[in-house]
């Protein structure tokens, strides 16, 4: 696991996401560097809720992964 994930990781638990979503995150992110600090930012200053963490993850994989 790369610095970037393990700092998202633990942001993700730290906030109480479950489980399933926080795998479903890592999974579909994978090591894209700019994809990871998106989502830290986000989570930082959104607060969002799982369903919102699952749309932004899907956005976030089709921009780069794409």
């Amino acid at each position: 696991m790369t610095p970037k994930q393990s700092a998202l990781y633990a942001l993700m638990e730290e906030q109480g996401y479950s489980y399933a979503s926080i795998q479903a995150t890592m999974m579909m992110l994978g090591e894209e560097r700019e994809a990871l600090d998106e989502m830290i930012l986000y989570i930082e200053d959104q607060s969002p809720s799982e369903d919102e963490i699952i749309e932004k993850v899907a956005s976030l994989y089709q921009a780069y992964r794409s």
